[in-house]
């Protein structure tokens, strides 16, 4: 497009300049035609690019250095430690003292007595009783049964059998011999080729005949024993448990108790009360004041002395070289090919 912006404008120029510039333009005759042709050509152009590259600088920069230093610090300090106190208490201490006194003590005494009972005596009499009884039994009877008898029978069966038989065959097969064969050898002494016969493997089919087994068939009769059962009934006596009821009489101890009066002595304990004076141990608490010693915690002031790191910021300049980029414009050629109106017949 911008080729052939180019082309027109060129041609347009080149018309007007050969038209000659009169006042009275209508009347001036139209110049013939100039014969153009267009071709393209390379043409070398030129732009600029920036390119980026680097210069060294040197700066002055303030920096803050920390530095430490150790500074003495006084302080008070509390020391725990254990001091002896003596204290006193009011404890309740017991105290024995022997009091008399008068009290009536229980005595206990053992007086012989006769004393009557009545005990239940046991006694066993006889007495005849009548009971039932079931008194067992065997009665015969006659019953039928069915028995099965064995019996054998002969039958004649048939059943395959199967023989081999050898049949002679031939077949051929190869084997492995020994045969002379002359083979020229030269002689190393006098250099003249002779014949001289070598035993050499040789393979050679010969005849042979085997026995090939040959599997037959047939069938055969025999006689078989055939077992079989026969039913049979039987007339058999058996005997048969039975029971009969009897009533027995028969003596069956009976116990029974009797009531006896019977006279024994007996050991009564019989109390009476005594007044009997004695002394008698009375424990009595009483206050009493001790004294006891005692650990108290206490504390007690100390001044220490102690170095104290303190950090102080100091501002120190430093020279600092840097690289620092910077654009660098760049003439570069390129070439570009244009469409340019050239008439026919310039060179």
């Amino acid at each position: 497009m911008r080729h052939s912006f180019v082309c027109l404008s060129t041609l347009i120029a080149t018309a007007l300049a050969v038209v000659p510039a009169q006042a009275n333009w209508p009347c001036v005759p139209m110049p013939a035609p100039v014969p153009v042709r267009y071709e393209y050509r390379t043409v070398t152009k030129y732009r600029t690019e920036y390119r980026t590259e680097y210069k060294e600088v040197q700066r002055t920069v303030k920096r803050l250095v920390p530095q430490t230093t150790y500074k003495e610090v006084q302080e008070t300090v509390k020391i725990p430690f254990y001091r002896e106190e003596v204290r006193q208490k009011t404890v309740m201490v017991p105290v024995t003292k022997m009091v008399t006194r008068t009290i009536e003590v229980p005595k206990t005494e053992w007086v012989q007595e006769q004393r009557e009972k009545t005990i239940m005596v046991p006694e066993t009499q006889f007495v005849e009783k009548q009971r039932k009884i079931l008194v067992p039994g065997v009665k015969e009877e006659l019953r039928e049964r069915i028995v099965s008898i064995p019996e054998t029978k002969l039958e004649q069966q048939t059943r395959p059998v199967t023989t081999v038989r050898q049949v002679p065959e031939t077949h051929k097969q190869k084997v492995v011999t020994a045969a002379s064969v002359a083979v020229p050898v030269c002689d190393p002494c006098t250099g003249l080729p002779a014949m001289v016969c070598r035993i050499v493997p040789q393979i050679r089919e010969v005849t042979v005949s085997t026995m090939r087994p040959v599997v037959e068939q047939h069938l055969e009769k025999v006689t078989v024993a055939v077992p079989s059962v026969r039913q049979e009934k039987q007339t058999v006596t058996v005997k048969v448990p039975t029971t009969r009821e009897e009533v027995r009489t028969e003596k069956v101890p009976v116990q029974t108790l009797r009531a006896v009066k019977q006279t024994y002595t007996a050991s009564v304990p019989v109390t009476r009360k005594e007044v009997k004076t004695e002394q008698v141990p009375v424990q009595e608490m009483q206050s009493k004041v001790v004294n006891y010693k005692v650990n108290v915690l206490d504390y007690r002031s100390e001044i220490r002395t102690k170095k104290v790191p303190v950090t102080v910021t100091q501002e120190v300049s430093e020279v600092v070289r840097e690289r620092v980029p910077y654009l660098v414009p760049v003439q570069v050629t390129y070439q570009e090919r244009i469409c340019v109106p050239v008439i026919c017949g310039w060179k």
